[in-house]
């Protein structure tokens, strides 16, 4: 075998494998949550972030040379725009959620973020934007394939099963969050105080950053933090492919970013990072995280009584 065929076959199962979709429905569902949640603060927000005589007016924004993608473009005052733009963020959000053509309403929901973003730009951080390209990668994933309505109405009309899908999709939002990790961290060595292990005290003091400023005067814990943020970012993209250290990784995520997401001023961020984090388990990691749940909820069985027992008075 030649080394362009062995390169070709890695290639193919890197991107080609087949899954059974489970990774895809826990993804799914979690994507659903988050973006319901997102649809609260739309709708709570609509006119005084988006509207026109919200706090951005259209004229500060409307000279941007992509603006035109947007119906904003065209009807920037109309109230109809605005609140069909939310009707759609939320019947995409219950969609993705439930599972109802759910690849075409996360490209709806993409859409409609974006749409959004340009009108707004001012409001937004890196995990609105992340949120948006989630959504977009998601269109890619067989989000329908199990444990959804689709999959639903194809067993009670009695319809072949769909192909068996692959993993490409899964693996592109693999990449992207291989490389938000990858990004921040070649971003961090490139700051002196990171390196020098400080950055975190400034951090957890900085009143535009932290939810409780509060100045950490004791070295040894402010290097722990910077350093073992340093070393999870940077093992994230490098171990992720790996499934033993992958489950570790991904445990110790969760709880890292729900400390950033306790501590510190970064709305939904956490919350789409951890999502994605479905997206990079296989079908081996689903039916451990399913055997895992299945002794944590079994019900001990109930005591069996004796025949003696049993025929005794009062028995």
């Amino acid at each position: 075998m030649s080394r362009m065929e062995r390169a070709e076959r890695l290639f193919l199962k890197f991107f080609a494998a087949p899954t059974n979709g489970a990774p895809a429905a826990l993804f799914r569902v979690l994507l659903g949550l988050l973006a319901c949640w997102q649809t609260v603060g739309v709708w709570l927000n609509l006119e005084r972030f988006w509207g026109d005589k919200g706090l951005i007016p259209y004229a500060i924004v409307g000279g941007d040379k992509y603006q035109f993608l947007t119906p904003f473009f065209w009807v920037s005052e109309s109230k109809g725009l605005l609140y069909g733009l939310a009707i759609a963020f939320t019947v995409s959000s219950v969609a993705i959620l439930v599972g109802l053509y759910p690849r075409v309403f996360a490209l709806v929901l993409a859409y409609v973020h974006l749409c959004f973003q340009y009108r707004n730009p001012f409001i937004l951080n890196s995990g609105d934007r992340l949120f948006m390209i989630v959504a977009a990668l998601a269109v890619a994933v067989p989000l329908g394939h199990r444990f959804s309505v689709d999959a639903l109405v194809r067993k009670l009309r009695k319809k072949p099963a769909p192909p068996t899908p692959h993993v490409w999709g899964l693996r592109l939002l693999q990449i992207q969050v291989a490389y938000v990790y990858l990004n921040s961290t070649l971003a961090k060595l490139g700051n002196t105080r990171w390196r020098t292990g400080m950055a975190l005290r400034d951090v957890l003091a900085s009143p535009v950053f932290a939810e409780w400023p509060t100045y950490v005067d004791f070295t040894p814990i402010i290097w722990f933090l910077t350093y073992s943020t340093l070393l999870f970012e940077l093992a994230f993209p490098l171990l992720l492919w790996f499934r033993r250290p992958r489950r570790w990784l991904i445990a110790f995520g969760v709880l890292f970013h729900l400390g950033i997401d306790s501590t510190m001023l970064i709305p939904i961020f956490s919350y789409i990072m951890i999502v994605t984090y479905a997206a990079c388990l296989d079908d081996e990691d689903m039916a451990a995280l399913g055997r895992f749940f299945s002794r944590l909820f079994r019900r001990a069985p109930a005591p069996v009584k004796s025949e003696e027992a049993a025929a005794a008075p009062g028995a």
